[in-house]
């Protein structure tokens, strides 16, 4: 029987990470931070980059007016639209997106995958209407068990 999350590509899975296919304590965590730190910015324009299946949208998509999500994985697009139709193929470096456009942008482990992080992190600033509305969520290293 095949593990549905186990990756089928490894070589991709290296360079590109691996999406959550299922939410779980660690991710409830996170929005609940994300949440907190947002505070009405989660009821407008949410841009999720890096989106993989689509879990941040599924979670978000009820408290947004607009949400939008991205990731350079085309299939991994497909399955995110579940969620919101407005889901696009795209890279970091290049947000198709204007200007000011977004009031709140998740990237969540996805800084470590692109070709040019600070390009990355220009093009984040360039599509907010505020700064203060990024969140960024890095890989966090596995810790040992207590």
């Amino acid at each position: 029987m095949k593990n549905i999350n186990q990756p089928t590509d490894l070589q991709k899975a290296a360079e590109r990470g691996e999406p959550s296919h299922v939410w779980r304590e660690g991710q409830d965590r996170r929005l609940k931070m994300i949440l907190e730190a947002a505070e009405d910015r989660v009821n407008g324009t949410v841009f999720v980059d890096g989106c993989g299946v689509g879990m941040y949208l599924a979670h978000l998509a009820p408290m947004a007016e607009t949400i939008l999500g991205m990731d350079i994985e085309f299939p991994r697009v497909q399955e995110s639209k579940v969620y919101t139709p407005k889901v696009f193929t795209g890279a970091g470096e290049y947000l198709a997106l204007p200007s000011n456009s977004i009031d709140l942008l998740l990237s969540h482990e996805v800084l470590e995958h692109v070709q040019n992080d600070k390009q990355a992190i220009q093009e984040m600033v360039r599509v907010l209407n505020l700064v203060d509305a990024l969140c960024f969520l890095p890989p966090q290293p596995r810790l040992p068990p207590l």
